[in-house]
């Protein structure tokens, strides 16, 4: 039940439902039996998702779903084009609508004009959330709509979120990170299995209680972090400058988790990128394992014992139409078939090895990787890596779009990385996360290195402070 002007939250592990309803009640799905919709008292139905827009019930996915060849404002104004069916307009009007929008989530140094391929993954969903605001809808549909985003443009995005409530909009909010439940929710419903566990009021919500109701018992250790020697130093950057960033040092040792933070646009994915040749640097040297080492393309990058886990494991991470056990056996493909021939006797035994080694909850090694949970994919995408035993992990946004039970998977997992020695480089968001999970933080801010900080001596506000221009 949806009271017009609340903010209800919608939480559960994944697999419980959430974006199967979501996407039911915005009219891509259709229930398997029984049940109906109702909207101020009367029942509706949806054919397709035009169905919904015109019942003014519009959902922002955690999934893109934008259109990448067009521009931003016809991104935004796509479902309120009055044209001739299939012929797009971009007109003056049109922009200024975009330009609006923008300025109003707080992000007018989006150009309207624009191509959306060229955007950042954090600039893409800030053009989703006003794509779905442009249309004012009456019901707004959010399935983890911060998941690309950090600092002030959450702040930002939340103000937005509360005006929209104050309005009279009815916002359906799902979101894995416990923290914003708690600031934003009226009222919090949690679903387990596909099941209602139940509804709590403002008053009645509690942190401890929402991980009960998710996961059937409490979850005492959130952010496991393993015990660990630190060895000699495994990676060295000096003075690492490339078009997004300038002057970067830091150095890595065996078995540290080093952690880099700072608001979108700060250059923290580009430096990821740059050392696993993604990107081309301008000047600075890196020094892996005590040898030279220059980046120039990730197959050199793999080659050298790096390995990237990627922040969107949807277009960069997996091959959502191919099966699990090809996924996990992509990386050392090319060394596994000579000629061109795969074993594949070989190849089931090692995706299996990985399934087991990953804990990876699936009915089949045969089923497509797209369908399995958030938290399934990210330990699949892992597992592809580990294969290769790594001597340095690249690990951008580890725990995005997971929820809180699967994070504390991928923690544990982490910390069996840096146990057989490897060093880790990871971006994240969640400043908790780091503080919990790393040894040390590099905090970036417009494409600059302000600090380097210990995490047994730092905290969430210091951090903030650096980061922030």
């Amino acid at each position: 039940e949806l009271k017009e002007g609340e903010i209800h939250c919608l939480i559960g592990e994944n697999g419980a439902g959430k974006s199967t309803l979501i996407k039911i009640l915005s009219g891509y799905h259709k229930p398997d039996e029984g049940g109906e919709i109702r909207m101020y008292g009367e029942p509706i139905t949806f054919r397709d998702p035009r169905d919904a827009i015109k019942n003014s019930i519009l959902a922002i996915y955690q999934e893109l779903t934008l259109c990448p060849q067009l521009t931003v404002a016809e991104n935004i104004c796509l479902n309120i084009q009055d044209s001739f069916p299939g012929v797009l307009k971009a007109t003056k009007a049109y922009t200024e609508k975009a330009r609006e929008v923008l300025e109003r989530i707080g992000h007018p140094d989006i150009d309207p004009h624009a191509r959306v391929a060229d955007l950042s993954i954090a600039q893409k969903q800030l053009v989703e959330i006003a794509k779905a605001l442009v249309c004012h809808a009456k019901v707004l549909l959010m399935d983890e709509p911060t998941s690309s985003i950090a600092g002030q443009d959450i702040s930002s995005l939340f103000s937005v979120i509360r005006r929209l409530r104050d309005d009279g909009v009815c916002i359906i909010y799902i979101s894995h990170k416990l923290s914003e439940i708690i600031e934003l929710a009226d009222r919090v419903t949690v679903l387990r299995d596909g099941n209602l566990v139940g509804t709590l009021e403002r008053e009645e919500i509690d942190q401890e209680d929402i991980i009960s109701m998710m996961v059937g018992r409490t979850l005492d250790n959130a952010y496991p972090k393993a015990v660990v020697n630190l060895g000699q130093e495994m990676f060295i950057a000096k003075n690492l400058s490339s078009s997004h960033f300038e002057n970067v040092n830091f150095s890595v040792r065996e078995g540290e988790i080093f952690g880099i933070t700072g608001l979108v646009g700060a250059g923290r994915t580009e430096i990821l990128d740059a050392i696993f040749g993604r990107i081309p640097l301008t000047s600075g040297s890196i020094t892996l394992n005590g040898m030279p080492y220059e980046p120039s393309n990730p197959r050199h990058a793999i080659n050298n014992a790096l390995a990237y886990i990627t922040e969107d494991r949807r277009t960069s991470g997996l091959i959502g139409c191919r099966p699990v056990d090809e996924n996990i056996n992509l990386v050392i493909l090319q060394n596994k078939t000579p000629l061109g021939i795969v074993n594949q006797k070989k190849f089931r035994q090692h995706a299996e090895s990985e399934k087991q080694n990953m804990d990876i909850r699936l009915n089949s090694l045969k089923q497509l990787v797209s369908t399995l949970s958030g938290g399934n994919q990210q330990k699949v995408v892992i597992g592809k890596w580990m294969c290769m035993t790594p001597k340095v992990v690249l690990f951008d946004e580890p725990t995005r779009g997971i929820d809180i039970k699967a994070k504390a998977s991928i923690y544990e997992l982490l910390g069996k990385m840096v146990q057989k020695g490897m060093s880790v480089i990871m971006v994240s968001s969640e400043l908790q996360e780091l503080i919990s999970v790393s040894d040390r933080i590099l905090v970036m801010c417009e494409g600059k290195q302000k600090a380097i900080l210990k995490t047994k001596e730092t905290s969430q506000e210091e951090i903030m402070g650096y980061a922030v221009p």
